[in-house]
This record gives C-alpha cells, sequence and structure tokens, in this order.
C-alpha cells in the first residue's frame, strides 16, 4: 500500500501505476522502455527506487521531468491527462505529415549524436535587449528523438521567475535540423527551430533561426538567431537550470563565440525581426 511508503516513493508508486494504466501491459511498456520487467515490478510496489540512470530512461519515455514524476498524484494525473494519448481513432493526417514521422522514426539512430543537454542562447522575443539562456534536453523517445526545454525568464532581480515548458520532436529534412515543439501548459504556442547539422560525432555548438510569438501581450510573431551549447548527456539540471535566465548582452555568463554569433558587425545585439498586422483598410 502507497499508504505505508515514505511520501517520495509513495508519489513515484501511485504514478507510475497510472502511467502503465496507459499501456496494454506492464511488460510492454518495460520493453520499450528497456527496462528489466522484474526490476521495474519492484518500483510499483515500492520496495526499491529506480537508479539515477533508469530514473532518467523512465521520464523520457513518459515524457516527463523527475520533479514531475514525483509530485502528489493528484497533480501527476493532471499533467498526463492534458496530453492527448494515441488512439486507433485518431483523425488521420495528410499524407506529407505522415511521409514526415516515417521520415522522423528512420532517422532516430542518426540523430544519435545530438543526444543530451544543451544551453540555448537568442536575443529574447518577450523582453528586448535581454539573451536569453534557457535549458534544452534531447532524448529517445518511442521511435523518435525527442525534446524538452525550459525557460525562465527572470533577469536576477527579486521575485520568482515567470517559467515555461516546451516539448517536441527533432527531424533532419533538406540537410537542415528541424526543432519543433509546443508549450505545454496552454498548449497556446508553437516554436520552429533550424539548425545547421554537424558532420562528425562530437557536437558542441548548433547554430541557426529560431521563430516563434513574443511572449509579451502583442504576440508578434518574431524570428531571431539561436546558438545551441552542448553541456553533456548527464548533467545535474537542477543546478543547470538555476543558470538559466535573462542576461545583458555584455554578461561575461554568455560564452565570447555566442555572443559574437547574437551581436551584429556593430558590436549590437541582434534584436529579434518582428511582424506587424496588417493595417485596417480606410473605410470610405
Amino acid at each position: 500500500m502507497t499508504e505505508d511508503l515514505d511520501y517520495t516513493t509513495g508519489n513515484l508508486v501511485a504514478n507510475l501505476r497510472f502511467a502503465c494504466s496507459f499501456s496494454p501491459s506492464v511488460s510492454d511498456i518495460c520493453r520499450k522502455m528497456g527496462i528489466n520487467r522484474q526490476q521495474f515490478t519492484k518500483y510499483l510496489s515500492g520496495s526499491a527506487f529506480p537508479s539515477r540512470y533508469n530514473m532518467r530512461r523512465i521520464c523520457d519515455f513518459l515524457g516527463v521531468d523527475e520533479f514531475e514524476i514525483l509530485m502528489p498524484h493528484d497533480q501527476f494525473r493532471r499533467i498526463l491527462q492534458l496530453r492527448p494519448q494515441r488512439s486507433g481513432d485518431a483523425p488521420p493526417v495528410p499524407e506529407a505529415i505522415d511521409t514526415l514521422l516515417v521520415q522522423a522514426q528512420r532517422q532516430k539512430g542518426h540523430l544519435g549524436r545530438y543526444l543530451g543537454y544543451y544551453y540555448t542562447y537568442y536575443a529574447s522575443l518577450s523582453r528586448p535587449g535581454f539573451i536569453l539562456r534557457a535549458l534544452l534536453h534531447i532524448y529517445p523517445w518511442q521511435d523518435f528523438v525527442a525534446y524538452r526545454r525550459i525557460e525562465r525568464l527572470h533577469d536576477g532581480r527579486d521575485g520568482p521567475p515567470d517559467v515555461y515548458k516546451y516539448r517536441g520532436l527533432v527531424l533532419e529534412v533538406g540537410d537542415r535540423l528541424h526543432m519543433l515543439d509546443q508549450e505545454t501548459l496552454t498548449g497556446s504556442e508553437l516554436t520552429h527551430t533550424i539548425l545547421f547539422p554537424v558532420y562528425r560525432n562530437r557536437v558542441s555548438l548548433l547554430s541557426g533561426l529560431t521563430m516563434g510569438v513574443s511572449g509579451a501581450d502583442t504576440r508578434q510573431p518574431s524570428a531571431a538567431r539561436i546558438m545551441l551549447e552542448y553541456i553533456g548527456r548527464n548533467v545535474g539540471a537542477r543546478e543547470s537550470l538555476r543558470r538559466c535566465r535573462l542576461y545583458g548582452p555584455e554578461s561575461p555568463e554568455i560564452p565570447e563565440v555566442v555572443a559574437a554569433y547574437l551581436h551584429s558587425p556593430k558590436g549590437e545585439l541582434e534584436l529579434p525581426l518582428r511582424a506587424e498586422p496588417l493595417a485596417p483598410a480606410p473605410q470610405g
């Protein structure tokens, strides 16, 4: 009984059992995660707690963060229930989209070199004059390569940060990496990032362009240069996240190569390109 377990383990047990209810069987979910069924059964009973490695595999498969899977059960249920589940009755997608998804599945091995954690840097779309550093994690998910991104809009002064979370897929089309994600809380924002690929096994920096919507009230479509800095396959996510916030364009926290990429030849931070709505046609 989960009531006899400590608070953290009890949450994990209840949340894992709920997550398993979306799969045909425990064996099926273990096979997809690549975790021994006997070991996973111990997690379900609360007699063992996952190692850091297995916890990461479980979280990656479910598309959640570690702190989310340890949340009180009612909160965790809401997180999973807000996400659409696959269904045999799902409406068909256009043939071109279906072809893209099949292509993405075939690229899982090829995109393996990009797995891991990154800092992303770009001129903030909602706070002009600042560079936003965010944390991004690329990981294998079922038949795809997926990623999650966390932004903390905070300039170091007092007050809690505004936190935004995004989840999406990675695929390569036309010799470019495409990353398409959706903001997970309200689902009201899509972001499309296009990056130049690397042709060596070791990835250090990725550069390109990101397009989204300003978080300000105007909700302007915006685009900015972006650079991804690889920081490792396994990192202390909590500590890495503490370093994610808004920085001034001359901050020593911004690596020189990143600052140079985001600044114009005149040495000024390149501000995002923004679109304006058409003016109403004159009446007359």
